[in-house]
């Protein structure tokens, strides 16, 4: 018998992973620390159910436009509005809607901290709440993910990186983008679906891919090589990593999911050993 996926975890790293049924939820394994950790860009993840919820509610299309530069809430889910990324501390993260596109929109996936922002204002334009009270209220709370706190020292609305949880709210998570209970099917679909398929771009951290698929909040995995979730799960896998050390991904295909938390930012050592504990999580849960 081969390793299991927890024989791989070092200090201070957490894994759940198990499977997805008609029933619901089901954790195969849960180990490592229950401490609240930063999710970093997971809490796309999260920012992505909260626009799908102002989609639904009529309060924006998919088509609206957010910005001085009317770019397309479509466009700013999928990482296609030409808005350059925008690192932890640029001015221009506090400053959205000012920002002009880098690329010519539809062109090319670049992945925008800066686009996620801009979204998080918008919430709080068309909700008259601070982003961080939307959120809570739309979709952590419902959710069960009470876990869930956004740091305290942001500057920004949080929408791209300014989530901290524990595992066990990363697994109430992967139930909220697997059942119609935040969002309907139909915009669980729109999440993890690719938009503009044949778009190539960079995925941080794993060099040019093309294509690049993103659907309208989760990254895709597609056929890109290398690529963090491993050779093993579907091509319709979906998911996020973040820069703080953490993943969440979902096969709808095999119905499973793996979610990790760290102690350590993103680097080598992750490109290294996700990969290889994913495709360790595929083959556990397939015997």
């Amino acid at each position: 018998m081969g390793r299991m996926p927890e024989d791989r975890l070092e200090p201070g790293e957490s894994l759940a992973y198990g499977r997805i049924t008609d029933l619901g939820v089901e954790v195969g394994a849960c180990v490592g620390s229950e401490e609240r950790r930063p999710w970093a860009s997971v809490s796309k993840l999260v920012a992505s159910l909260g626009v799908h919820i102002a989609i639904e509610d009529g309060s924006w299309l998919r088509q609206s436009t957010l910005g001085d530069f009317a770019l397309a809430v479509e466009e700013l889910l999928s990482h296609c509005s030409g808005l350059a990324t925008g690192a932890l501390g640029e001015k221009r993260l506090a400053e959205p809607e000012h920002v002009e596109p880098s690329l010519a929109r539809r062109s090319r996936r670049v992945y925008s901290n800066i686009g996620y922002e801009l979204l998080g204002r918008g919430l709080e334009s068309i909700s008259s709440m601070r982003y961080r009270d939307y959120i809570l209220e739309a979709v952590l709370a419902p959710a069960g993910m009470t876990g869930v706190r956004f740091a305290r020292d942001l500057e920004v609305t949080g929408a791209a990186f300014g989530l901290e949880g524990t595992l066990d709210d990363l697994v109430g998570l992967v139930r909220a983008l697997s059942f119609p209970s935040i969002v309907s099917s139909e915009s669980l679909t729109a999440l993890r679906a690719p938009f503009l398929p044949g778009i190539a771009g960079i995925l941080p951290g794993f060099g040019y891919q093309d294509p690049n698929p993103w659907g309208l909040g989760a990254e895709v995995r597609g056929r890109k090589s290398p690529h963090w979730m491993g050779d093993l799960v579907s091509e319709a896998s979906f998911g996020h990593f973040g820069q703080s050390g953490s993943f969440l991904w979902i096969d709808p295909i095999q119905q499973c999911f793996a979610v990790f938390l760290g102690s350590r930012p993103f680097g080598p050592w992750a490109k290294e050993r996700w990969p290889v504990i994913n495709d360790e999580v595929v083959r556990a849960l397939a015997s």
